[in-house]
């Protein structure tokens, strides 16, 4: 029996002779490999994206440090898991939401101090766990300009396919100018690398040939005016929707860039939950439309005046050019077609200055449907703009057959084109395009790209782009546009005219005013002017919807804007 133990103790006792052999000479190598590993860790260094800035230099988008937790999906075990979910108050689906097996980093932002602290006091326990401070984006007027600048948000599976560069956990523009222009305002994250101990905790910081610095975003400076919109914003607080916006004629820069309501993109680049998002979306008011480029509205009397081009082309209408006098009603088909007041006989140019509706329901019924739509999309209304921000939409010009597929052949009678010619019915448009129709008119038939891009600068301040406009030319005569800008101005500044009310001193302002008919509640309101009339330098665009007459609520607004411009240059 003794022998027998002997024996045990001498085997047992080569045995692990053996086994230190093996790992003290024959695994040195793989071994101290993987105390490397564990003692020297690879840290990514996050750098701020790119600022943005208005047309003032103020700053519109920016960053702020923020506590992010990073976790190993490799090295994490449930225990970890369970308690820091605990301690962030959030559910263990969550995260392990994001640290799925191919994810390479799980990163949870935004995360508060006190529970940052509670982490790090607790740091043995996770072991698989890292806190760092990073950038996140700030917009310090967050809702104001919630849809010209959009939010940033993490990189999902659709763009991971479709764009290079990008892996899980990074930040990306989802909208407006952060995504226009996210190849410029992104960062360049850094490298470093440190030794730890066997808590995790740094203890070293050494230099290597793999480290790189990291290189914040490059700043970008928009065309908008941020005290402009600011004024716009108190201008309409007590509007629930509204739409303005405001170029330059001459050279395409969007001046002015506000839809109401807007959305809190501080909120939603934080990480907004879905309930909260499914409110947004289902929410009456359209928070998320952007009614600038998105928004199709019935352009009403504003319409006139592309329909007074179209007619003067066609030869259907001179200056001089009278029709049966306005009685406020005229029968039309197997119904009444009114006017909002009595005008008696009229010419053409003061059809324009007083809005005579029974004149334009006769000038529409001299047309073809053919020559009133292609005459507008001659004047670009069915066309994009161009502007760089993303989901431009391009309006809608109803066509013969799409008559006939919705009504019948026989379904519709020239009353069509009555309501046409008054920009009622069925043809719509964007706030922008008629932006940038009337700053062609402004500047003598002939305008440029619309556009809120100004420069964007590297990091040492040098310009490496600026947006260089494309010439938008209506093709119209000396004449023609000689004779829609008296007539402009005379509703202003002829006492018979829709918005004489709203004229300015000093200042002589030319516009048109437009109220269009809202199935779903009261009128829209809309008015277009630009000024100075000699030399014109802004044009302006209001809609406030479901508020009545344009002359009563949107030309006031909009001459207040333009006073405000102009008294700021």
């Amino acid at each position: 029996m003794k022998r027998i133990f002997q024996s045990l103790v001498v085997i047992t006792f080569i045995f692990l002779l053996g086994r230190l052999f093996q790992l003290q000479i024959l695994k040195k190598d793989y071994y101290e490999v993987l105390s490397e590993k564990d003692r020297l860790r690879m840290e990514i260094i996050p750098a701020p994206r790119g600022k943005i800035f208005s047309r003032e230099g103020i700053v519109l988008a920016d960053s702020r440090p923020s506590y992010s937790i990073f976790i190993d999906p490799y090295e994490v075990d449930s225990s970890e898991i369970n308690y820091l979910a605990e301690i962030l108050n959030i559910s263990k689906e969550v995260i392990y939401k994001k640290i799925r097996p191919h994810f390479r980093i799980g990163r949870i932002r935004r995360v508060s101090f006190d529970a940052v602290s509670r982490v790090v006091e607790s740091q043995e326990k996770f072991p698989a766990v890292r806190v760092i401070t990073e950038p996140a984006r700030y917009y310090p007027f967050d809702n104001i300009f919630s849809h010209l600048l959009g939010y940033t948000g993490e990189v999902n599976d659709e763009e991971l396919k479709r764009l290079k560069g990008y892996v899980k956990g990074d930040m990306i523009g989802k909208n407006g100018v952060e995504k226009q222009y996210d190849c410029h305002l992104r960062e360049k994250k850094g490298v470093s690398y440190v030794e730890v101990d066997a808590m995790g905790r740094v203890v070293k910081r050494f230099d290597s040939p793999k480290a790189s610095p990291p290189q914040r975003g490059m700043d970008t400076y928009l065309s908008v005016s941020a005290d402009l919109t600011l004024f716009v914003d108190s201008l309409l607080s007590d509007f629930s929707r509204a739409a303005v916006v405001a170029m330059e004629p001459k050279t395409g820069e969007i001046l002015l860039y506000y839809s109401k309501p807007g959305y809190s993109a501080n909120k939603m680049t934080s990480g907004i939950s879905l309930d909260d998002w499914d409110s947004l979306r289902n929410r009456e008011d359209a928070p998320l439309w952007d009614r600038i480029i998105c928004g199709e509205y019935p352009p009403g009397s504003i319409f006139k005046i592309p329909t007074t081009i179209i007619a003067l082309r066609n030869g259907i209408v001179t200056e001089y050019t009278t029709f049966n006098p306005c009685e406020e009603s005229l029968w039309i088909g197997d119904r009444y077609f009114c006017c909002w007041k009595k005008h008696n006989k009229l010419r053409l140019l003061d059809a324009i200055i007083q809005s005579c509706d029974i004149y334009f329901y006769q000038v529409g019924m001299k047309m073809t449907l053919e020559q009133l739509v292609e005459g507008a999309k001659k004047l670009k209304f069915e066309e994009k703009c161009g502007i760089d921000i993303p989901g431009e939409r391009r309006g809608f010009l109803p066509s013969r057959d799409w008559y006939n597929n919705k009504y019948g052949g026989r379904g519709w009678d020239r009353g069509v084109l009555a309501n046409l010619a008054i920009g009622q019915g069925e043809v719509l448009l964007t706030p922008l395009q008629i932006v940038v129709f009337f700053s062609a008119i402004a500047n003598n038939g002939k305008t440029f790209t619309p556009h809120i891009l100004k420069e964007i600068r590297d990091r040492d301040g040098r310009i490496v782009l600026v947006f260089r406009p494309k010439k938008i030319d209506l093709g119209l005569s000396s004449f023609t546009v000689k004779f829609i800008k008296k007539a402009m101005k005379g509703v202003l500044n002829n006492r018979k005219g829709t918005a004489y009310g709203s004229r300015l001193r000093g200042i002589t302002i030319a516009g048109k005013t437009g109220t269009a008919e809202n199935p779903h509640g009261e009128d829209h309101s809309l008015f277009v002017s630009f000024a100075p009339f000699e030399n014109p330098e802004i044009v302006v665009f209001t809609v406030i919807e479901n508020i009545g007459h344009g002359s009563a609520y949107a030309a006031p607004v909009t001459t207040k804007i333009i006073k405000k411009y102009l008294s700021m240059k």
